[in-house]
């Protein structure tokens, strides 16, 4: 493939994104019943299912290490269509298995493994698409951000009939669901090749090859786990996505508690997802006027809302007054997960190139499952001895105080100007070993039947 070709390869994905994060990014007509099919169509007790969910995340930990090697051997477009595959099998499997505790955990196991194959290539797709590098990281976030409010639009639309659609058949969201994964599966054909194959014929150069990717691989990690920038919004993005991650559950948990009827589960999850899509939208004022304080305004002010909710089911003076907090949090909860999503992308994009943006990806999801899982096994172990308001009061003060911690350690590490940062803490630059000239090989460029470019060393 020419450089011509690709270029007009990557100008084609940059304009598939948008819409295919509408239908892809996310599961649609599941997040605002999945609780209710598991606790009423599959009879599974409130423990049971944020143990399933846990379970979800340590999947995701065990197959997250193996993920790249298979992407860099099958390219991120491949890999991106194989983890849409696994997400539309794992509905099938939750409509079609026997209701047990074993199945749901299947159905997580399954449903890991295509989403660490999203989570690797898709981002990496749009920002390697980007070729303007001086405004890179806010023309990512300008699409990325699009396609984000695309999705939480359509899904606020979704959920409005949702709950309704729970009330006469359980199966109906969940198989509009399966539905939606198979449209996202089919877009993400759509996204062009221009990944470039290497074909080595003599085994020496292979075995070259193997020992020099290792060897560059080995750079990378370190790179990341020296740089004390990275090291700071690893930790950060880590909790954050732990508290976000068990958010939806929570949610609906706290719905069944306050006797909300499950047909007004979905209008409601519709009222949050708009403001989730209004504050997407306006991502870029976010980080315009807050900069570098625009995470410690989302982390402490999440957590805080945590708290107040826990506390207006466990004091319950009066039910409107009740009412009115729960709502406002809940609400304040999806206007700032809205944008944060796109955000830390962007700051993780920041100062990385195309050697290691696959690494700090791949590194950041091992975190994030990690904190994930350990909130949701501690929520289900939590659930056994009390309610969930009483579990979302602690797991908030718990989440406020490591947020403390963790923004104090970051003042000195991120939101710095480039060059106040150490150098090694923003730029990444492989060693490579010059070639001797006994070592020097014949090049051939062909192309193959896929259309990618093949180069051939002789």
């Amino acid at each position: 493939m020419r450089e011509e070709k690709i270029k007009l390869a990557k100008l084609q994905n940059i304009k598939i994104y948008p819409i295919y994060k509408m239908f892809a990014w996310d599961l649609l007509f599941y997040y605002p019943i999945i609780f209710l099919f598991m606790s009423q169509i599959k009879g599974l007790s409130a423990s049971q299912v944020f143990l399933g969910d846990a379970c979800y995340l340590i999947f995701k930990l065990i197959f997250q290490p193996f993920v790249p090697i298979i992407v860099n051997l099958v390219g991120k477009r491949k890999g991106n269509i194989i983890g849409n595959i696994f997400v539309s099998i794992t509905i099938l499997y939750i409509i079609v298995s026997p209701a047990s505790l074993i199945n749901y955990i299947i159905a997580q196991m399954i449903m890991a493994i295509g989403y660490v194959f999203k989570g690797t290539c898709e981002a990496t797709i749009l920002d390697e698409c980007i070729e303007n590098q001086e405004k890179k990281n806010s023309t990512f976030a300008k699409i990325d951000g699009k396609g984000s409010a695309y999705w939480y639009t359509f899904e606020a639309i979704s959920a409005v009939t949702t709950g309704f659609l729970f009330v006469i058949n359980g199966y109906i969201p969940m198989c509009l669901c399966f539905v939606f994964c198979i449209i996202g599966t089919l877009i993400s054909f759509k996204f062009e090749h221009y990944e470039v194959k290497i074909k080595r014929k003599k085994e020496a150069h292979i075995i070259k090859t193997l020992i020099s990717k290792i060897d560059l691989a080995k750079q990378e990690y370190l790179f990341i786990f020296k740089s004390r920038r990275l090291r700071a919004l690893l930790m950060f993005s880590g909790l954050f996505y732990g508290i976000l991650y068990i958010r939806s559950t929570i949610t609906s948990s706290i719905l069944v508690d306050i006797e909300i009827p499950e047909k007004y589960f979905g209008i409601i999850s519709g009222v949050f997802t708009i403001f989730a899509a209004i504050s997407t939208w306006k991502q870029h004022s976010f980080h315009k006027r807050l900069h570098n304080k625009v995470l410690t305004f989302f982390s402490l002010t999440y957590s805080i809302s945590m708290i107040l909710i826990g506390l207006a089911v466990i004091i319950n003076i009066n039910r409107v007054l009740n009412l009115i907090i729960i709502f406002s949090m809940m609400i304040i909860q999806n206007i700032i997960k809205g944008p944060y999503y796109t955000l830390i992308k962007r700051y993780l994009n920041s100062f990385s190139n195309e050697y290691i943006s696959v690494k700090i990806y791949a590194i950041n999801g091992l975190v994030e499952d990690l904190s994930g899982a350990l909130l949701s096994l501690s929520l289900s172990a939590l659930l056994n001895h009390t309610t969930t308001a009483y579990a979302v009061v602690f797991i908030g003060i718990i989440s406020l105080i490591l947020f403390i911690n963790i923004l104090d350690y970051m003042k000195t590490r991120i939101g710095l100007k480039p060059e106040e940062y150490r150098e090694q803490d923003i730029k990444f630059v492989p060693k490579t070993k010059k070639l001797e000239e006994s070592n020097k090989v014949e090049i051939e460029i062909s192309t193959d039947k896929e259309g990618e470019t093949v180069i051939n060393i002789k």
